[in-house]
């Protein structure tokens, strides 16, 4: 099975280096940056929990042939930037590859299926966590599950359950689940409740938790996601929601930088509009209110877009 990965941030870098070395034959597919040439020229680091370290020679390319056999393609790109590099392969892929997002946030297959007509795309989650500590290195910090939509298609359904047994044999926990949109949701939940906390409060996800407040505040976004998520159809209790978010705080993801937080740090554009700000949208579809999801995306947005006025930064105007 040959295996492209759309994308070399750090939950890119993890899969693929974890499938690379396990013997699978995976590529990464990304632009050129000083974080992609390390990893050309020295390999991946990923240090694990224990700071063992695992020293993975993987490749990333810029450029796709069209006449490559690709089986799948594995989208973990941030969700903003889904139109400007995948279309970069449409015409590219063969008609049964089948094309598997794992990204954050809600929308992400349905834009993917528009690129590409044609493919099978199948939405997932992933459970596990990591961050990119300097270039060509990345920290393992979260361990969990991963979920995959289960299709019947004859091929593409036999190619995803290969796929799926293939990050089993990685190490990274996958199952295949008949109900995608519920699992979708759940992931959405974890999101809401860490990203934009941990990016507003420059935390690791278990810290934010540490405080009554922290906890109040993830309570919160969390009961107003389920609101909206029964309105979507999807069957979710609100404190049985909360408590497992609470316990993955606690016990799965707490030492991990979620990507929003990182993404601050770096001064780059966040995935805001498909967590927080995906949430209000719908919220907004269904009459439903959700005003602290839409605080907490109207906050991320002002310092996005105000970077270069941070005060205490080298490159604040005066």
């Amino acid at each position: 099975m040959k295996i492209l990965i759309a994308g070399a941030g750090a939950m890119a870098c993890l899969t693929g280096g974890k499938l690379k070395a396990s013997g699978d034959e995976v590529r990464l597919y990304n632009r050129l940056n000083s974080h992609v040439e390390t990893i050309n020229k020295q390999g991946l680091r990923i240090v694990e929990k224990d700071n063992s370290v695992t020293q993975i020679e993987l490749e990333v390319v810029q450029d796709v042939k069209a006449d490559e056999q690709v089986d799948v393609l594995l989208v973990l790109l941030k969700a903003q930037a889904n139109e400007a590099v995948l279309g970069k392969l449409r015409g590219k892929l063969a008609e049964d590859t089948i094309i598997v997002t794992m990204q954050n946030g809600i929308g992400n297959a349905e834009t993917i299926q528009q690129l590409f007509p044609k493919n099978t795309v199948i939405s997932g989650t992933l459970g596990h966590g990591a961050s990119v500590e300097h270039d060509g290195t990345i920290l393992h910090r979260g361990w969990g599950t991963n979920y995959l939509g289960g299709i019947e298609e004859g091929r593409a359904g036999k190619t995803l359950e290969a796929f799926a047994e293939k990050l089993n044999k990685a190490g990274m926990k996958t199952a295949v689940s008949p109900d995608v949109h519920a699992v979708i949701w759940n992931k959405l939940f974890v999101n809401a409740a860490y990203n934009s906390i941990t990016a507003l409060t420059r935390l690791k996800n278990g810290d934010i938790i540490n405080t009554q407040e922290g906890e109040g505040l993830l309570r919160t976004v969390t009961e107003e996601a389920v609101l909206v998520a029964r309105a979507e159809g999807v069957d979710a209790d609100a404190e049985a929601v909360i408590e497992e978010c609470l316990r993955m705080g606690r016990q799965d993801i707490g030492s991990n930088k979620s990507s929003m937080l990182m993404d601050i740090l770096k001064k780059r554009q966040t995935e805001i509009e498909a967590i927080n700000g995906g949430i209000v949208k719908l919220g907004k579809k269904h009459g439903i209110e959700t005003p602290v999801n839409a605080s907490l995306a109207a906050l991320i947005r002002i310092i996005e877009q105000n970077y270069k006025l941070r005060v205490g930064e080298p490159n604040v105007q005066k």
